[in-house]
């Protein structure tokens, strides 16, 4: 019986050191860690962290965001895409499937101004995927012959022929566009919650931004340039000021407010929960 009861004491006071509170003082440079799961507006979320003193810890990880599809019908004027002629008929309704593409590994820098409270300022950057979002068309619609050059014209019906600018698809005959933003995107905000929590489990809340610049809606563009001499396909960001067909068309000035507002955000709010575990 007495070593049945100094088992038991032994267990429970094991038990009792693992879920031991740290105090201020205990957080040295990385002689702890956690690992945590979280979700928010990057997505679903890993991390690994780690003090480095009472004020400061640096946490790594991945957010990525699922896989979402949208799909989306695009109706063609005839008068839009004459070569959009595909086994003796026009084309007239083309599927466009949308993808979201986020992905992000992360380095933060955590900074305590006060050692017995858990706010928190923090910095650090986001690093991964530019392209957002990816367009294309769900099945092939057009004829291997007019592949790369044709497309949507977005200019003024009767514009001079040097004013031209088509949409037009790439060398396969598919639509190819991006949501583009930088790679590299620095992060700054605020947030509730040790790094390494002072029990073995704990909660974080998250709120900042990220600055990942100017972001582009790019696809195949075709043009006259004036220093070649003539028409060029290029894949490059659509200039919202040369979609003059928006006098005409809704659609065509719904594009051009459309790549007007995605020029003008250029930072990225964050918002994320965090539930971390104490590894030691």
């Amino acid at each position: 019986m007495k070593k049945l009861l100094l088992i038991c004491a032994t267990v429970l006071f094991g038990f009792g050191q693992a879920h031991a509170q740290l105090d201020e003082d205990d957080y040295g440079f990385f002689n702890h860690v956690s690992f945590s799961v979280s979700g928010g507006t990057t997505g679903i979320g890993f991390e690994l962290a780690a003090p480095m003193t009472a004020n400061f810890a640096v946490r790594a990880g991945y957010s990525f965001m699922p896989k979402i599809k949208y799909s989306q019908k695009l109706t063609l004027d005839k008068s839009d895409l004459a070569a959009f002629y595909v086994n003796g008929h026009y084309v007239h309704e083309v599927d466009l499937e949308g993808k979201l593409n986020m992905g992000d590994f992360s380095l933060m820098f955590d900074w305590y101004p006060w050692k017995s409270s858990s706010f928190r300022i923090t910095a650090g950057a986001y690093i991964g995927k530019s392209d957002v979002v990816t367009v294309t068309n769900k099945e092939p619609f057009m004829n291997p012959e007019y592949a790369g050059k044709a497309g949507i014209d977005l200019s003024r019906t009767g514009s001079n022929i040097m004013e031209k600018y088509t949409i037009v698809t790439d060398a396969a005959g598919n639509v190819d566009a991006k949501l583009k933003v930088n790679g590299f995107k620095p992060y700054i905000g605020i947030g509730f919650g040790r790094a390494v929590p002072r029990k073995s489990i704990g909660l974080q809340f998250d709120l900042g931004v990220q600055f990942w610049g100017k972001p582009e809606l790019q696809t195949n563009l075709m043009y006259y340039d004036g220093e070649q001499g003539d028409f060029v396909t290029r894949y490059e960001k659509i200039e919202k000021g040369r979609i003059t067909r928006s006098n005409e068309d809704k659609d065509y000035k719904d594009l051009r407010d459309a790549v007007k507002t995605i020029e003008a955000i250029s930072v990225y709010p964050v918002l994320t929960l965090r539930f971390v575990g104490r590894i030691f």
